[in-house]
């Protein structure tokens, strides 16, 4: 991760605005870090209940396609 870009260190807060996934039905909750799509899987075990991946910000500045980053980890393909 690039430190010095103020884009991902806002991105990558525990309480971005960008990032959806502390509101998403599947988040699972413990306080767990978010911007999964950046960082990692949730070490926690995740509920595919629904996924807000395709409205989130991050996920369209990036272009992704593929969804719950939660379960499977962090895209290789970040633009940011």
């Amino acid at each position: 991760m690039n430190n010095n870009n103020p884009v991902k260190r806002l991105i990558l807060g525990f309480n971005s605005k960008l990032c959806l996934c502390k509101k998403c039905p599947s988040y699972p909750g413990h306080k767990d870090k978010v911007v999964y799509c950046e960082r990692a899987k949730s070490p926690y075990v995740i509920s595919k209940t629904s996924c807000l991946c395709p409205q989130c910000r991050v996920w369209k500045l990036n272009n992704f396609a593929e969804t719950y980053y939660c379960s499977s980890g962090a895209a290789p393909l970040s633009r940011i």
